[in-house]
């Protein structure tokens, strides 16, 4: 029978996200990560004193970004940083790594770095065109336990924020491609801001892989407001394990609420599928759920785009 998380059954562990609106109270197991043949890489099996979890953000500094734009975006950043400490289980160390893009790539953070460490915020500025796509290679390079994701525990899948406010000037396309065939980035959850009126949404939907994951902001409060929910929501989920059940006769939560609300409900990957494969999907649903709800919480109830008009100012 397919596996779902079974968001009935209660244990001491909550998945709390902002508003505290998310309390399914899954239980919480350690997910499998055998490694498989010729995979070596991924997810390997160790036996941790702490697992950790990396939060990318991938930070678009071209020149359309200049003025309040990057000035929004640096102050955010800097009241998020407190928000993060804590968000994952007393086991769990959660890091961040910060690039920023426009004509070069460059990390900010020469390496993850905890979280708690982390709480001074260098300000970025802007300048130059939007190669995109030579931040997907070079994010590409970074996933792999021979770079950014050595850490001697259990690593959960990484978080990845992609900000941008414009379409990129290389062939991203190329970089994207290669990007979906590293398997953190596959199993990873994955979250794009679009910002102001001129970003080109396609692209960060099929960064995304999924619509709901990807939102646009439309003025300075949408940007902080937008930030703040989708960097604490996907690191809260991402950094904590869901356990998979037997779906039997339970009626899936998720599954429910999101055809009361007219949206497709995600589909299972079938009992056949490897367990990582099986708790990423798992903690996909749940984030497409809560990204949904919490951009309606902050975009207000209307869907039409032309609800909010765009702050010409940026």
């Amino acid at each position: 029978m397919p596996k779902w998380i079974d968001l009935n059954q209660f244990d001491d562990d909550d998945i709390i996200v902002s508003k505290n609106r998310l309390s399914y109270n899954a239980s919480l197991d350690q997910v499998s990560v055998a490694s498989q043949a010729g995979e070596s890489d991924f997810l390997d099996v160790m036996e941790p004193a702490k697992k950790s979890m990396t939060i990318f953000f991938l930070i678009d500094v071209s020149g359309s970004m200049k003025g309040t734009k990057i000035g929004s975006l640096n102050s955010t950043m800097e009241e998020l940083l407190p928000s993060l400490i804590g968000v994952g289980e007393a086991s769990t160390d959660v890091k961040i790594a910060v690039m920023k893009f426009s004509t070069q790539v460059e990390w900010v953070t020469p390496e993850p770095v905890r979280i708690e460490e982390y709480q001074y915020w260098n300000r970025l500025e802007a300048e130059g065109l939007t190669f995109m796509g030579d931040a997907f290679l070079e994010l590409s390079r970074k996933l792999s336990r021979s770079a950014f994701l050595s850490a001697p525990s259990l690593s959960y899948a990484p978080v990845i924020f992609l900000l941008s406010d414009g379409s990129p000037n290389d062939d991203w396309k190329k970089g994207l491609s290669t990007l979906q065939e590293n398997r953190w980035f596959q199993h990873g959850l994955k979250i794009a801001l679009g910002i102001g009126s001129q970003v080109n949404m396609d692209v960060l939907r099929e960064f995304t892989g999924n619509d709901d994951l990807a939102v646009q902001a439309k003025n300075a409060d949408q940007l902080r407001e937008l930030i703040k929910m989708m960097a604490v929501t996907s690191s809260q989920i991402g950094s904590r394990s869901l356990a998979l059940v037997d779906r039997a006769s339970a009626n899936p939560m998720l599954q429910s609420r999101s055809l009361a609300e007219g949206s497709p409900a995600v589909k299972s990957p079938g009992p056949a599928a490897p367990q990582e494969d099986l708790a990423a999907h798992a903690k996909q649903q749940v984030l497409v759920e809560e990204i949904r709800m919490g951009t309606r919480d902050i975009l207000g109830e209307a869907v039409d785009p032309d609800a909010v008009d765009y702050d010409e100012g940026w």
